[in-house]
């Protein structure tokens, strides 16, 4: 089981969208499972999910939960807005950096990949997800700003695989709302070039892409909305560089 985390200090930045359509695209071949750590539960919701009778939230209370199907092989623990307090909750709680890594225990021999989709903050639950993960994404919008939290990151996952989690590692830094017209998207990869992270980013690039966006409003992965839109096009692509970077250990 190869468990991979997204995560990202800042929302909209295509976290949860690369979840979705990355586990979608692996479903085509492989069992997956996706995890939704974010209390705004935009990716439960993004499968028609609204009033779960589990949720991630159990998880982290330690119960034992059977995840819902929403596709063929693919299953979702979703969230609910409840889990906004699960800091808190867990705070106390005895090895609680590792909760879910110890949950995911009874998942191991029936998924081929596991997806977390972190909270747009560096907190304990998102210390959770790294800690019971072999890898980490970190989706990188095409923006000056976006560019500027991406030491903090890299360094935040350095700090876990020091002191928890010595086998997680980063699969990559993906690009996303990219627009290669735009003075902005040469400038960000000149940026990229300028600080050696060539080699850390993945090569596909996400374009911006309003079939994204429509696809999201009818509660469809983009490539069972429009397999031919830029969007499909380029999630498939990523899905093959992440399953040759975990085939060939990065």
């Amino acid at each position: 089981m190869n468990t991979i985390c997204l995560m990202n200090n800042k929302g909209g930045v295509g976290k949860t969208t690369t979840t979705i359509n990355v586990a979608y695209c692996l479903s085509k071949k492989a069992k997956v499972l996706i995890i939704d750590c974010d209390s705004q539960s935009n990716l439960s919701n993004s499968f028609g999910i609204t009033e779960p009778s589990i949720s991630v939230y159990d998880l982290f209370k330690r119960k034992s939960v059977k995840p819902i199907n929403v596709r063929k092989n693919l299953d979702i623990i979703p969230s609910t807005g409840d889990f906004a307090g699960a800091d808190l909750i867990i705070q106390n709680e005895f090895a609680r950096e590792l909760i879910l890594k110890k949950q995911l225990n009874e998942f191991r021999e029936l998924y081929d990949y596991v997806f977390i989709d972190c909270p747009p903050s560096l907190n304990l639950v998102t210390i959770n997800a790294l800690s019971a993960s072999d890898y980490v994404i970190i989706p990188v919008e095409a923006s000056a700003f976006s560019m500027s939290g991406v030491s903090s990151m890299i360094e935040f996952t350095t700090s876990i695989k020091e002191m928890i989690n010595p086998d997680i590692n980063i699969l990559g830094l993906l690009i996303t709302k990219y627009d290669k017209r735009l003075k902005l998207a040469t400038k960000i990869l000149k940026q990229i070039e300028e600080k050696g992270w060539e080699r850390a980013f993945f090569n596909t690039k996400i374009r911006i892409n309003t079939t994204i966006a429509a696809s999201q409003d009818e509660q469809k992965p983009i490539l069972e909305y429009d397999s031919k839109s830029h969007g499909a096009i380029d999630y498939v692509s990523l899905t093959k560089e992440i399953i040759n970077r975990v085939k060939n250990g990065l």
